[in-house]
């Protein structure tokens, strides 16, 4: 039975206490040591039920709504960037292989992913191609088997998740059609290579993975059915920009909790700066912003649990973050001006880990690309 709305009020409290109170101290550690104790944290993740939170509870998870389970996306963003994107693509995953996985592939893998005992990577990108049609990665059926040949890159939790959703072309004798084979860590001519640190959301690991003659079971072919793989991953991709949009808006929540209190506190020439007026623009600029990212967003959650489709509203979310949380973090740094480029201060982790979210599931040009058509197909 899903979750009342005062059962998930409570369910939502102990967990954000818990990420106050226990993880948000990590920070430091984190941001020093350029790793997440996730033998730490996995354990209590899964004791929270961070790993299933849209699985359906007939597989072991809390089966939250769109909106609600924004909320999590939101306070993870506020936390840390690194811990954040770990449980988006993990979540991600879990989204794609109950959408399009057959009864069997679901039974298998969705209970140890909703413990965390299991992990799935999307891998769409390649080095060399776009996020789309172009694809170079193919699979060639060979009796019960397909032949993975190909690459793909920047691949996150590459570092250590066990499943890799891979998107490629499958060549068979119902000719040659996208589709998305599920491939196991350590098979036989998988490669996989670290890609090294990046510039926020610290400890999150991305890879560069190499399939040479790679033998997938045909059992590990998304849905069983070939030709689907690209209608599969842009569904996911353009639910997954809402997700982001929601990282974006707990950054711009967070930076505006901050650069409040500091606005208040930081004393020159005898006064508190928030008296001055141009920490006043910067201040209300960051909540004007704020407040519009969040209304989008509810908006558009509002109708994806309403049946609906958001692949418009959804772009434009993921589009607009872009811009607000530039503005948004840009201004907090501002107002803590020189202290706002230390470490020491959690503003510096907003302002670097707010920079990947311009680049997941897609550049600006995509949303742009995305939005247009949809005004073309079914206007505004």
């Amino acid at each position: 039975m899903v979750m009342s709305p005062e059962e998930f009020e409570k369910y939502k409290k102990e967990c954000f206490d818990f990420l106050w109170n226990e993880v948000a101290p990590l920070e430091k550690e984190i941001e020093l040591t350029g790793k997440i104790p996730k033998k730490k944290l996995w354990p209590k993740f899964r004791d929270y039920g961070f790993f299933g939170l849209v699985i359906p509870q007939k597989y072991g998870g809390k089966e939250l709504s769109e909106t609600q389970f924004l909320e999590f996306e939101k306070e993870w963003s506020k936390i840390h960037g690194g811990i954040r994107g770990i449980l988006h693509v993990h979540s991600v995953s879990c989204i794609l292989l109950n959408m399009g996985g057959t009864e069997e592939q679901k039974r298998k893998y969705l209970p140890k992913m909703a413990t965390g005992d299991l992990s799935m990577a999307f891998c769409l990108t390649e080095q060399f191609a776009g996020t789309g049609k172009d694809i170079k990665t193919t699979a060639k059926k060979e009796g019960d088997y397909y032949i993975l040949n190909g690459e793909k890159h920047l691949i996150t939790n590459a570092d250590f998740t066990q499943l890799f959703a891979v998107v490629c072309y499958t060549e068979s004798e119902k000719g040659r059609l996208p589709s998305i084979l599920i491939v196991e860590r350590g098979t036989s001519g998988f490669l996989i290579e670290d890609m090294g640190p990046i510039m926020g959301c610290t400890g999150l690991g991305h890879g560069r993975l190499t399939f040479k003659n790679v033998k997938v079971p045909k059992e590990n072919l998304l849905g069983g059915d070939e030709g689907k793989g690209l209608d599969y991953a842009l569904t996911v991709l353009n639910l997954s920009r809402l997700h982001i949009a929601a990282t974006g808006l707990g950054t711009c929540e967070r930076c505006l909790e901050l650069a409040l209190e500091y606005a208040q506190k930081r004393i020159t020439f005898g006064k508190p700066i928030i008296e001055r007026q141009a920490v006043q623009n910067y201040l209300a600029e960051i909540a004007t912003l704020t407040y519009a990212l969040k209304t989008m967003i509810m908006d558009a959650a509002k109708k994806f649990d309403e049946g609906k489709d958001i692949t418009m509203e959804a772009n434009m979310c993921k589009l607009f973050t872009i811009e607000a949380t530039r503005r948004v973090t840009d201004n907090a740094i501002l107002v803590f001006g020189g202290r706002g480029y230390l470490k020491e201060y959690s503003i510096e982790r907003l302002y670097r880990d707010a920079r990947l979210n311009w680049l997941e599931e897609g550049t600006p040009t995509i949303q742009n690309l995305v939005i247009t058509r949809e005004l073309v197909r079914r206007g505004f």
